[in-house]
């Protein structure tokens, strides 16, 4: 089975157990934010709904548009809207031209779809073979360890971590078993190598070419509830805070700028694990061991906490509803353009995923007037679409009926 073949059944599985997460209500940023129970779902969607007929995921699918696999998704939902909305003209340019019919999304079917796009990144690019190989090399992991039966003997073989397809479990390893690998490596003057960007899937993917694993296990995937849960009984919230809750001796791990895929994450904890481990001596916290899938768990746990908004700042929403030309067009309790609907009034925006889905499946009319009024498409970048979000909802909460 081809190595894509493999990263799409990962990708499958992981969303299965994703669905825990979704439910969660206490993540919900907004009670009208429905979350989708099952990012697999989002998969379907996809083709069913033609975006793979121009839409590569890791090499797989049509022909035209990027691959999303390699595209790194926004920070939050109401980012990835906004550039579904910022590249609708161009989309249904191409869809005419391949004789697509341009689909239309519930917002139910827009939170699965969404959900999906913001899954592609979890495992991140594949890694190189032939870089891994040379970086065993050059950080001095040959001294120690061996894979296919070549290399040091002070440490175990590597190879049985090349039955992974994800470097959770080598990341697990090497957490673990850090202390000891420090002493070691301090007692043979080997400098501590440090790992940057994908390095840790390239050093994966050389194990698994070269190494003598046996059966491949597709994936470790993980539980971000479970991981909520381990984020605290491990004591990391000790020392970091999620989005503000937490401790503050080190970075706040729910900032979006910090998401990293699961092989960049492997790196940071190995590259700062010194310095945590010192600081854990200091307030007297013991160090926290990782067994079974806990490490798949956390790590899931942190790569979703921002996939949900902040609430935004409405002042900011009022300035952008203006400059983006949307009251040439819409009005607010009676002020403004009549030639669509009076957005106080409606339930396309009581939530971010039904606004979402409205403006994808209005767009193609949306179009039609603003190429006919010679104005510029609006495009809503970085925090624009949350703060435009709070701007409308500080009318519609005082007109529009709960459901």
């Amino acid at each position: 089975m081809s190595l894509k073949r493999l990263k799409r059944l990962s990708l499958i599985l992981f969303g299965g157990l994703l669905s825990l997460f979704f439910v969660f209500p206490a993540w919900a940023a907004e009670p009208g934010f429905r979350l989708p129970e099952n990012p697999v779902e989002g998969r379907r969607l996809f083709v069913s709904k033609g975006c793979a007929r121009c839409h590569t995921v890791w090499g797989e699918g049509g022909t035209g548009g990027p691959d999303l696999g390699k595209i790194s998704p926004a920070g939050s939902f109401l980012q990835l809207a906004g550039i579904l909305w910022n590249h609708s003209p161009q989309m249904t340019e191409r869809m005419g031209e391949k004789g697509i019919q341009r689909p239309t999304f519930t917002p139910e079917e827009m939170a699965k779809l969404v959900a999906y796009l913001y899954s592609l990144q979890y495992f991140g690019e594949a890694g190189d073979p032939a870089r891994g190989k040379a970086l065993f090399a050059e950080k001095s992991c040959i001294k120690c360890h061996s894979v296919g039966g070549k290399g040091g003997e002070i440490g175990p073989p590597l190879d049985k971590f090349g039955r992974f397809l994800s470097p959770i479990a080598m990341a697990q390893a090497m957490w673990n078993h850090g202390p000891e690998m420090a002493t070691a490596m301090q007692a043979l003057k080997i400098p501590r190598p440090k790992f940057e960007g994908k390095e840790i899937a390239d050093l994966l993917a050389y194990i698994r070419v070269e190494g003598k694993g046996g059966e491949g296990i597709y994936m470790l995937p993980g539980s971000p509830t479970e991981g909520r849960r381990l984020f605290q009984d491990k004591d990391c919230i000790k020392c970091h805070a999620v989005r503000g809750k937490g401790g503050t001796i080190g970075p706040d791990l729910g900032r979006r700028e910090l998401k990293r895929t699961v092989s960049e994450v492997a790196g940071i904890m190995w590259n700062h694990a010194p310095h945590m481990w010192a600081k854990m001596k200091t307030l007297r916290i013991s160090e926290p061991k990782f067994s079974g899938k806990e490490m798949a768990d956390l790590i899931a746990y942190l790569y979703f906490t921002g996939y949900l908004d902040e609430p935004g700042d409405h002042l900011k929403g009022k300035r952008i509803f203006s400059e983006k030309g949307c009251m040439a067009c819409h009005s607010l309790g009676g002020k403004g353009g009549k030639v669509g609907p009076d957005l106080s009034r409606s339930k396309a925006v009581t939530s971010p995923i039904d606004l979402a889905s409205a403006l994808w499946n209005h767009a193609p009319a949306m179009e039609k007037v603003i190429e006919e009024q010679r104005l510029p498409w609006p495009r809503f970048e970085g925090e624009n679409m949350r703060d435009l979000v709070a701007y409308l909802q500080s009318f519609t909460k005082a007109t529009v009926p709960k459901r």
